[in-house]
């Protein structure tokens, strides 16, 4: 349980980590200036929506020519993986990562707090950007796992 928890702590700070330096293309002094300006919750909430966008559809914006998601998704799964040493932790950290990225996008980005129809919706409508986000965490994940997997 301690591996899972830790990896999927793991994943999420190395995606957002490489979504706020890459995707973002913030920089140290971006961020002392968006800290120190007067309003910058608004300002993070609208920076989080983009991140957690480009997290959710690394399809569509691969397409689009934008292949930070795929790293971002790719090194998180992973460093997870080395983590994790199990294949099934590393189903489980990717799916609650998909989870809370999802989630991330549809609270900041569309703004449909909880409400399962409208979740539903937008999880059918962006199933194949889902299942390639699921894919770049847990396909290297469990390169990782396997890299470092112990025989008991």
């Amino acid at each position: 349980m301690f591996r899972t928890i830790t990896a999927l702590l793991i994943a999420l700070v190395v995606a957002i980590l490489i979504g706020v330096f890459q995707i973002l293309g913030l920089d140290v002094a971006a961020i002392q200036a968006i800290l120190q300006s007067p309003d910058p919750v608004t300002t993070i909430e609208g920076l989080g929506a983009a991140l957690f966008a480009e997290l959710v559809f690394p399809y569509t914006f691969a397409l689009s020519g934008a292949y930070g998601p795929l790293v971002a998704l790719g090194v998180a799964g992973f460093i997870a993986g080395l983590i994790s040493k199990s294949g099934v932790r590393m189903f489980f950290v990717s799916i609650i990562a998909l989870v809370l990225f999802f989630l991330g996008y549809a609270l900041l980005y569309l703004g449909t707090g909880l409400d399962p129809n409208a979740l539903w919706t937008v999880a059918e409508n962006a199933a194949i950007d889902l299942g390639v986000a699921f894919a770049l965490l847990f396909v290297p994940g469990i390169i990782g796992a396997s890299l470092t997997a112990e025989d008991y």
